[in-house]
């Protein structure tokens, strides 16, 4: 075989690779930084993080990144394995808050105390109990979210009398929300409100639990005076036939959004700004709506560490101060569909434009809102089953399930307490 031969056929072979695992292969002597993100991007988010985020970092430091892209459980019994077997491979962790806590109190990160001072940002306080212990930092929030209402255009035509679009901007009531979604259900001869009630990945407890909240409730439970109430806006659109009678196929409404086939949805930040950036004249995005107590939401944060004895720890250092840049920051939330910034200082980059981050921001001195105590259940997946179960219940008897169903789901819900 020929020397040119065997160089294409290297060549061919070099080229394979960085098609196959969407990074270029690094150069003799170049450093490697290693990253493990948990969590399950959406197509367009992952193509945002290796073109843009990542390749950002490695053209400014002049490195190669490789990333693992790992599901939420799977990145906990990972990293586990490599502290347990002193064998580290990762470099540096996204983790969100709601799944931290393992992280934290097993001591598998570095102290990022001096690496964030370093970096003269002030970061919000929201999720302290989360990312820090024992007077250290062990984690850079890099992007939150709450939840919002958004609406097509076309329905403000069966707003309730006396309500106008600048209400729903505002925030509107539960039962304001409630009847809107029912008469639009009317005036179209369908259903065009939406839950995410898919039960797969599902995210449905979410905004449950941002309704709960708005009637007094606490997140998660099932049998107090509030929640109850609260469950009486669902059952009300239910007995007018206000869903999207499709919903049970979805865990997000982004795409019923953008087909015309939802009009009316209270939902995450994230999902809901990549319906409005593609069409953003179609669309009114709104606080979320108001309950006996106010409004309500669920609030979670997506964190960067650095694994305790990273091989690259110097280089992992950088990482961090990369991503608390507020220009930085501020491209990737927007990226992600508008999410929030942990960062004060990219306040001062938003404008009028920023559709989805103002409508966040603006929810945050009035909202009740909490955090995501995923970790103190032995399955955060069956907690959220049972949020499904208590809506597939309301669906089809069209009716606020009696004392005895609410006590069951509690005592369900205690039996999965670590």
């Amino acid at each position: 075989m020929s020397k040119k031969l065997i160089c294409l056929i290297l060549s061919l072979v070099l080229l394979s690779m960085v098609a196959f695992t969407g990074c270029a292969v690094p150069f003799a002597g170049q450093k490697v930084l290693k990253i493990s993100m948990s969590g399950s991007p959406q197509p367009h988010e992952k193509e945002y993080i290796m073109n843009d985020f990542i390749k950002g970092f490695e053209t400014k430091h002049n490195v190669k990144v490789e990333v693992d892209f790992v599901s939420q459980a799977d990145s906990i019994k990972k990293i586990q394995s490599e502290q347990e077997s002193n064998n580290i491979v990762s470099d540096v962790l996204l983790v969100d808050t709601a799944n931290m806590a393992p992280y934290v109190n097993g001591e598998w990160v570095e102290d990022l105390t001096n690496t964030i001072n370093a970096s003269k940002v002030n970061l919000t306080s929201m999720f302290d109990n989360s990312i820090k212990k024992d007077g250290k930092t062990y984690f850079a929030p890099i992007s939150f979210d709450v939840y919002i209402t958004i609406a097509n255009k076309d329905a403000i035509q069966y707003l309730p009398s006396g309500l106008s679009e600048e209400d729903v901007v505002n925030g509107l009531t539960w039962d304001q929300y409630a009847d809107w979604a029912i008469a639009i259900a009317k005036g179209e001869g369908v259903g065009k409100t939406m839950m995410p009630a898919n039960m797969t990945g599902s995210q449905l407890l979410y905004p449950m639990a941002g309704l709960g909240m708005a009637y007094g409730a606490k997140f998660p439970e099932f049998n107090s005076a509030g929640f109850k109430e609260a469950m009486g806006i669902i059952a009300k659109m239910a007995a007018g036939d206000a869903f999207y009678p499709e919903q049970d196929q979805y865990t997000a409404p982004t795409d019923p959004l953008k087909s015309g086939a939802v009009w009316l949805t209270f939902a995450h930040m994230g999902p809901i700004g990549v319906a409005y950036n593609a069409a953003p004249n179609e669309y009114i995005i709104g606080a979320a709506p108001k309950g006996s107590k106010g409004a309500g939401s669920t609030a979670g944060a997506w964190c960067y560490g650095i694994q305790k004895g990273a091989k690259n720890k110097a280089l992992a250092e950088k990482f961090i101060s990369y991503i608390l840049d507020s220009k930085v920051n501020y491209d990737y939330c927007m990226q992600m569909g508008g999410l929030l910034s942990p960062i004060k200082e990219v306040e001062a980059i938003l404008d009028t434009d920023d559709v989805i981050m103002l409508a966040g921001a603006k929810m945050l001195d009035t909202t009740i809102i909490s955090g995501v105590p995923s970790t103190e259940y032995t399955d955060w997946n069956a907690v959220k089953l049972l949020y499904g179960d208590l809506l597939n219940e309301i669906l089809t008897d069209k009716a606020v399930p009696d004392d005895e169903f609410f006590d069951g789901l509690q005592n369900e819900l205690e039996g999965l307490k670590k």
